[in-house]
């Protein structure tokens, strides 16, 4: 449970950190000088591309039975469409404390999807937006208990030990975020996720407790990303 504060604590405030100089960006009134505003005709085709690593899934692993090491790649089509493709290692090591079962994965994962860019200006260096990702894994987790005596042979041990255990999930995930550049070629933001788990493979020692990629492994479930994110 204190992880879980801690990890929901930590996004709220790296959220207030990084919404509040885009929100005041955004409600300034126009001065009656303005430039006159971007004529969509007028904006690029291709304007960048962007590399980003999510900061959020290495600190919830430090913190937390699980998390990602997580990177993704996107490009700005006319400042409003960014195509993204996400990757990574989802990481697993959890000890149940009721049942003393342990669980272990460590598994790659990937996500592709578009967003969508909701401010006025395409050019502006700074975002607000929504999209949608498809994610996919293919991965295999180890789960073994320690021993039991059988109550109805007494004397007798009971253990299992299960290795390599095949499973494979696909996902949708609705993402709203922000992002601000502070740099030149760095920026910093962070999403909202709603995922919605689309099908996962059953092995028959049980469902996994976690899915790479996802988080643990429920039908819908609501996390969130902190991403530095280079320009170029």
């Amino acid at each position: 449970m204190k992880r879980k504060i801690f990890r929901y604590i930590s996004l709220f405030m790296i959220s207030l950190l990084i919404s509040v100089p885009i929100i005041g960006q955004t409600q300034k009134r126009p001065h009656k000088h303005a430039a006159a505003p971007v004529v969509q005709d007028t904006v690029p085709l291709f304007v960048e591309t962007q590399v980003f690593l999510n900061v959020a899934g290495i600190v919830l692993w430090q913190f937390s039975d699980y998390g990602e090491i997580e990177a993704g790649a996107r490009i700005n089509l006319k400042g409003r469409f960014f195509p993204t493709v996400e990757a990574g290692m989802g990481l697993c090591d959890k000890t149940n404390d009721e049942t003393d079962i342990h669980v272990k994965s460590s598994a790659p994962f990937i996500r592709i999807g578009c967003d969508y860019n909701f401010l006025t200006n395409p050019l502006s260096p700074n975002r607000l937006y929504g999209g949608l990702r498809l994610g996919y894994t293919s991965f295999s987790y180890d789960m073994s208990a320690p021993s039991v005596t059988d109550p109805y042979f007494q004397g007798s041990e009971l253990q299992f030990d299960f290795k390599d255990i095949k499973s494979n999930a696909t996902w949708a995930e609705f993402v709203f975020g922000i992002e601000t550049r502070i740099w030149t070629h760095l920026s910093l933001g962070w999403t909202a996720r709603y995922k919605r788990r689309l099908s996962h493979s059953i092995a028959s020692v049980g469902k996994a407790y976690y899915i790479p990629g996802y988080g643990e492994n429920d039908g819908h479930l609501f996390t969130g990303t902190f991403n530095v994110v280079l320009n170029f």
